[in-house]
C-alpha cells in the first residue's frame, strides 16, 4: 500500500501525473541506507526544473525546503513529482544504471508505468491498483475536490480549503497559480502535483 495510490481524475488529467516514491525497507536494507538515499537525491536533483514537486515527510515539501537541504540531509523517504512520462522514464533509468538496491514505486496510469518499466528494462516486482472508495460516499466532496485532495495521500488538503480557494479566484482575490501553491504547501510529504491543481481550478472556475 502506498500513498500516492488514489489519486482521481480523468485519464486525460493523470497522463500528467506521475509520482516516484523511494524508501529501503526496515529489516532489509534500512541501516546504513543513509549515504545511498543522499545519492539518489542527487539523481533526482538533475529533473529538479522538470517537477512539478518533491519532498520528504521528516524535511517537507518543495515549498518548504531546497533541493540542495534534502541532498545533504539524513532521511530514509524520497518523494518527486513528474508532469510527464518521459521525465520519469529518463529518471527511472538513471536509478536502474546507478543500481542502488532500493526500492522505486512509481503511481500513474498502469498502461504508462508499465511500458515506462518495459523501455528502461524493468520487470516491476508488484503491482497496486486502487479499488475506489467503499461505504458512505454519499459523505465525500464533490468529485471535482476529491481530484485535489486525493493528490495528498495523507489527507492534509482539506476539501473545505479547496472550496474557500475557489470562491477566492471567483472573486478575483488570488491567482489560479497562488491558490494551487497554497493547495500544494499543506501536502507535508511533496506528493501534491500544483502543475495538475492549478488546471483543475481553472476548469472548476470556468477560466480557460
Amino acid at each position: 500500500m502506498t500513498h500516492t495510490l488514489h489519486r482521481r481524475g480523468s485519464v486525460e488529467d493523470l497522463r500528467e501525473d506521475f509520482v516516484m516514491l523511494i524508501m529501503p525497507a526496515r529489516g532489509f536494507n534500512l541501516q546504513g541506507s543513509e549515504e545511498k538515499m543522499r545519492q539518489i537525491w542527487g539523481v533526482i536533483s538533475h529533473y529538479e526544473g522538470r517537477l512539478t514537486n518533491f519532498g520528504s515527510p521528516e524535511i517537507g515539501n518543495s515549498h518548504r525546503t531546497t533541493m540542495d537541504n534534502l541532498k545533504k540531509a539524513t532521511h530514509r523517504i524520497s518523494h518527486a513529482v513528474f508532469k510527464d512520462r518521459e521525465n520519469v522514464k529518463a529518471c527511472l533509468k538513471e536509478l536502474k544504471d546507478r543500481d542502488f538496491g532500493i526500492s522505486v514505486v512509481i503511481s500513474g496510469i498502469h498502461e504508462e508505468t508499465e511500458k515506462i518499466c518495459i523501455e528502461v528494462g524493468l520487470k516491476p516486482h508488484t503491482v497496486e491498483h486502487s479499488l475506489g472508495i467503499h461505504g458512505k460516499t454519499e459523505k465525500l466532496p464533490d468529485e471535482n475536490a476529491l481530484e485535489i485532495t486525493t493528490m495528498c495521500g495523507h489527507a492534509l488538503v482539506s476539501p473545505n480549503l479547496v472550496f474557500h480557494l475557489v470562491d477566492e479566484l471567483q472573486a478575483g482575490r488570488i491567482s489560479h497559480g497562488e491558490a494551487a501553491r497554497k493547495l500544494s504547501t499543506m501536502c507535508v510529504c511533496g506528493i501534491f502535483n500544483p502543475y495538475r491543481a492549478e488546471k483543475i481550478l481553472r476548469r472548476l472556475t470556468m477560466d480557460v
